[in-house]
């Protein structure tokens, strides 16, 4: 794969990586298939219960990778194959996957996944994760590619309009209660209905972290935290029911879901190692393509 120039201000590195920096292997759809099918007995063509159901494919493609290939620490994973894997193990037709399923097949927004030990170097506050995954979505770069693009969640509680950036990045941890979406950059929210009055003055507030644990009956907490402005965030509960219906805080009478809502607010504080240079190259190649559209126009591709 061709990759970009770099940027005026990547510089000498930038070229240092090109030559220096090995191809990740690519999941195949057999083992993206596989990692779908353990999915539990909640709808997975839902946009409330897509994060739940990408966060625990990827770890099971992780486990799997890691047996097969021990010494592998690092993945890539194409859109198509997933998508395509997705349709297998739901049994429906395209029109019948999610607003954010559907988007990022349009885009082509492929997964590179780094698994190695160096994704946290240490545990400030709070347990230490069984898995972290450090995770960079991102497009094939072209002249007519945008530098983002948006879907409406209508079922999700609030509604929400999602942002993705061309570049997405967070941490995903598994631990034994929750999962955490951690550092989370390049995706923005706009909700609409009870939040809508305070997020129309803020604007479109990025989203830093999400947490997720799941009921025995397979009833979802989700607590969101967005940030609003410099030094200020906000944090929100919802739950998610197995149909992928969202409700805003927890049911009356859910003793269960309150207590997972309340470790949901453990504190957690984590120490993690740089980005990969596979995940450095997709960053600079889509810096180097914005500078490239904005000073002549045009962009050129991989």
């Amino acid at each position: 794969m061709a990759l970009l120039p770099p940027a005026p201000s990547s510089g000498a590195p930038y070229v240092g990586l090109l030559a220096t920096c090995p191809e990740p292997e690519t999941a195949t759809r057999q083992e993206i298939v596989q990692a779908m099918r353990g999915h539990g007995a909640y709808s997975i063509t839902s946009t409330t219960t897509s994060t739940r159901f990408g966060a625990e494919a990827l770890l099971a493609i992780v486990r799997a990778r890691r047996r097969m290939s021990p010494r592998d620490t690092q993945l890539l994973i194409r859109q198509s194959d997933w998508f395509a894997a997705h349709l297998e193990v739901a049994g429906v037709d395209s029109l019948a996957m999610s607003a954010a399923a559907r988007a990022a097949l349009e885009h082509n927004q492929d997964a590179l996944v780094d698994f190695g030990p160096g994704v946290v170097q240490g545990v400030v506050e709070g347990p230490a994760p069984r898995t972290a995954l450090d995770v960079t979505l991102f497009w094939p770069d072209s002249g007519d590619s945008p530098d983002g693009f948006s879907y409406r969640d209508t079922l999700s509680v609030p509604r929400l309009e999602v942002y993705d950036a061309r570049i997405v990045r967070f941490k995903l941890l598994e631990y034994d209660d929750m999962l955490v979406f951690d550092r989370i950059t390049g995706i923005s929210v706009k909700p609409f209905g009870f939040l809508s009055a305070v997020f129309a003055v803020l604007g479109r507030p990025d989203l830093r972290q999400t947490r997720i644990a799941v009921a025995t009956d397979e009833w979802q907490v989700v607590r969101g935290q967005v940030k609003v402005f410099a030094g200020l965030s906000k944090t929100g509960t919802a739950t998610i029911d197995p149909e992928g219906r969202g409700h805003e805080g927890v049911p009356t009478g859910r003793e269960d879901l309150k207590a997972l809502a309340r470790r949901l607010g453990a504190r957690l504080d984590l120490r993690y190692g740089p980005p990969s240079c596979q995940a450095q190259l997709r960053i600079r190649a889509a810096d180097a393509c914005r500078w490239v559209m904005g000073s002549q126009g045009t962009c050129i591709g991989q």
